[in-house]
């Protein structure tokens, strides 16, 4: 990495934080939740967050560590130029690498149904932002989805979802199972 991206990537995580020390603080106090979660994302990776919801919306902060993405390199290999399909071959070639660790913020509109009971399912959608871009999450805005259940007042499991719906390659998005503890 060179300096000017270096620069940048810092640039990035400072307005990240920033923006979301402003949306943390500016939920009403009054009725607003906590919420830390832990769990694994689908590539032997971690990921925890700590976040508020109030009234519906919720604002998040994360950190998924680093994780590693089988790619795929793909050499086709004519016999001369412009040679039809059938007279061409591919080479495939795999290859395991790192993927540096990335913060994120996210903003989502929250769903929960069947107000009262203690299995309640939860959806939610919205935006986040990375310190990093990667091939899981490849711009610096993505879509954000989650689904998932709360087990009584305090537990909850959530899949979340980002991705930035094929806008930009590589679009493979990122994928974590989160157990989450409600505080006051």
């Amino acid at each position: 990495m060179d300096n000017r991206s270096a620069g940048m990537n810092k640039k990035n995580t400072n307005a990240l934080a920033s923006v979301a020390v402003l949306l943390l603080s500016a939920m009403p106090a009054m009725a607003a939740e906590w919420q830390l979660s832990a769990g694994a994302t689908l590539e032997a990776g971690g990921a925890i967050e700590v976040s508020r919801q109030s009234r519906g919306w919720e604002a998040a902060l994360g950190l998924v560590t680093r994780q590693q993405v089988l790619i795929n390199y793909i050499t086709p290999t004519c016999p001369y130029e412009g040679a039809p399909g059938a007279l061409c071959s591919r080479d495939v070639q795999r290859s395991r690498e790192s993927v540096a660790p990335f913060a994120y913020m996210s903003l989502q509109r929250r769903f929960e149904f069947r107000d009262g009971a203690r299995f309640r399912p939860r959806i939610g959608i919205g935006l986040m932002g990375t310190s990093e871009t990667n091939e899981y999450v490849s711009t610096p805005v993505n879509f954000s989805l989650s689904a998932g259940f709360a087990l009584g007042d305090a537990l909850s499991v959530e899949w979340r979802h980002f991705s930035n719906a094929n806008a930009d390659g590589p679009n493979l998005g990122q994928d974590a199972l989160l157990l989450r503890w409600r505080f006051d």
